[in-house]
Parts: C-alpha cells; structure tokens; sequence
C-alpha cells in the first residue's frame, strides 16, 4: 500500500556529472507515490536545464531555481516546498538503491517511527564499489529514552568495540514531517558551521522519541577526490575545531548526557587524527610537517577534548596515539600517523 505520500528533496550544484543518475534512481523508485523537489542552488553549470527537462518528462517532479546559498539551507528550501507525510534528503552527487523510499517507508510505517536510519555504501567517482557499511544494531527500535542514552551516542561516534556502522547524516534517513513541524526544525548552514549535518541532527534529536534502524545498506555515498588531497589546508582544521566547539555547547544547552557530550569529543578525536594524517601525507617538507602536527598537537581545544573525554572505549592503536599526543610526543605522533596512512 502506498497511499501516503514521500518527499525526496535533491539539493543540486556543480553536479552536471552526476545529476543524472541520481534523478533516474529516485524517478525508478518502487514507492512510487513520491514528490522529488529538485532545488537548484544556483547552479553555474547545465543541471538547471537537467532539472527543467526531467520535470517536463516526471509530473511528481518539482524544481526550485534559488540564488546560491550553500546545501544546509538548500535543503530548508525543499522542507518548506515539502507536502508529503515522510521526507528524505538525498545529496545528488550519490545515489540509492530503487527500493530504497518503500523499505524505509514499510519501516517506519511498521514500528510508528519519527525516523529510520539505514546503512550505505561509499563508491568512487565511476560508481565503483569500495565498502559497504551495514547497521549492527542490537534491536530494530530505540523509544523513550533509549533515543538519547543508548542511540543517539552511537550514532555520533561508534567506538570501534561496539562497531554500529551507523552514519551521522540525514542522506541515510528518512524523517517524519510531523517531528520537523513538530521540533520547527531546520539545517544550519555548513558556511556557519563545517558538519551542518551532525550540529542539525543533534539539534533534531532532542524532539525524538522513537527511532527505528533498517539493517540495509541503501544508499550510494561518491568518495570525494578533493578530500584526499595532498595539500593540507590549515583553515579546514580551525572549522572542525569550530563545529566541535558549537556541538558542545549545543549538547550542553539541550541538557544532553555526558555519553553524548563524551561521542561528540572522540568524533573531534578522529577528525584531529584524519587532519594529522593529511599533515603526514602532504607535500610539505619534513620539518614544515612536523610544525604543523606540532600547532595540532600544543592546541588547548584538543588537549582539553583529551584529558575530559573518556577513551577507554575506543581501540587500542588510538589509545596510543590519545596517549602520544596528551604527552606531546610529536615524533610519534608522526609515526603512527604514517602507520595509519
């Protein structure tokens, strides 16, 4: 039975590559009782024509023609152009698998949810696979306070001993409109803050009440070349500290407990530990390498996140580098980080 109706909204720019099979994807969906509002984001290539023709071939298909202000708030623009009861929001660089709208549909319908999270799979810039990541979960429904006690935790960061394979972001979901009414709920820029995905979810997450997990993978995540790029980028890690900084002060504004407040710090604690690695990998010479890791290591944001969060959970290789870098072992911290890479 698909008698209700499913937004999907497709945040589009710069994408004239992709945009195409991310469309045919979501027109061939088995649900078919769906609106797909295309918003174009000011695109500066042919995607505008790429939406405009695809709505004169499909009448579910909306398109929005908006000045460019970046993909938190081009998805706003398709929440407030939303009129279906269920909403899904798909990045269109990727794509998803065809039964994607009516297994996340069945789930939530199945278990009166206010969300279902499913897994993905990362694929390269051809569409080739490269991993796939399936939801562990130890039960298909989390209610009450198990959203924000047991869920919520892993969702922003799963140690590697507990292992979830879940996905902070709100491509690998579908969402009930009633709960975004309900929570007057909207995305943050990512101009404003670098991870608008995880800063809107948490915000989103004090409002939930009941969250149900489809054990699939899904969805089709394009691994971005440019993110491994051998030119470090000083600013990016100023942002990333930024986003840690805002996340904190939210989860404590919002009364969250102290497992949430302790996963968004081991989340910092990876990105740290990836923007190291591009130090690593980079093409600086060996002493402007060492400079670099050093101004991470000294920076009193992450030395804090280091001595108040607790790290047992994690594994015993990150441990190690926890230890090296709370010590200001730089040269070791070189090592292992070459190790990783």
């Amino acid at each position: 039975m698909q008698s209700e109706l499913v937004s999907v909204v497709l945040p589009i720019y710069n994408v004239e590559k992709y945009l195409e099979k991310c469309i045919e994807t979501v027109v061939n969906q088995t649900y078919k009782n769906i609106e797909i509002i295309l918003v174009d984001d000011g695109s500066p290539d042919n995607c505008p024509e790429i939406c405009d023709r695809w709505a004169e071939k499909d009448n579910r298909i909306k398109v929005v023609h908006k000045q460019n202000a970046g993909l938190g708030m081009a998805r706003n623009t398709g929440i407030e152009n939303a009129t279906g009861k269920y909403i899904c929001f798909f990045d269109s660089d990727d794509f998803v698998a065809e039964d994607t709208v009516e297994k996340a549909y069945n789930c939530i319908k199945k278990n009166s949810a206010e969300i279902v999270c499913f897994g993905f799979s990362s694929v390269d810039s051809e569409g080739k696979l490269l991993r796939t990541f399936v939801p562990r979960t130890e039960k298909e429904v989390f209610s009450g306070n198990e959203v924000q006690e047991e869920f919520l935790p892993n969702l922003i960061y799963s140690p590697s001993g507990i292992g979830w394979n879940l996905n902070m972001s709100s491509c690998m979901a579908m969402f009930s409109m009633e709960l975004i009414k309900k929570a007057n709920w909207r995305f943050v820029s990512e101009r404003e803050i670098l991870s608008e995905d995880v800063y809107s979810l948490i915000d989103l997450y004090k409002d939930v009440n009941k969250v149900a997990v489809l054990n699939e993978a899904f969805y089709f995540y394009r691994e971005n070349n440019a993110s491994l790029s051998r030119v470090y980028r000083k600013d990016r890690y100023e942002r990333v500290k930024h986003c840690y900084e805002e996340c904190t002060k939210l989860c404590k504004r919002l009364k969250y407990n102290d497992d949430v407040i302790d996963r968004v710090s081991l989340s910092f604690l990876s990105n740290t530990i990836a923007a190291m690695k591009q130090v690593c990998a980079g093409d600086l010479r060996f002493g402007e390498k060492m400079k670099e890791l050093k101004l991470i290591v000294d920076n009193s944001v992450l030395q804090k996140a280091l001595k108040d969060t607790d790290l047992t959970a994690d594994s015993k290789n990150r441990r190690i580098l926890f230890f090296s870098m709370q010590k200001k072992f730089y040269i070791l911290c070189y090592i292992l980080c070459n190790l990783k890479n």
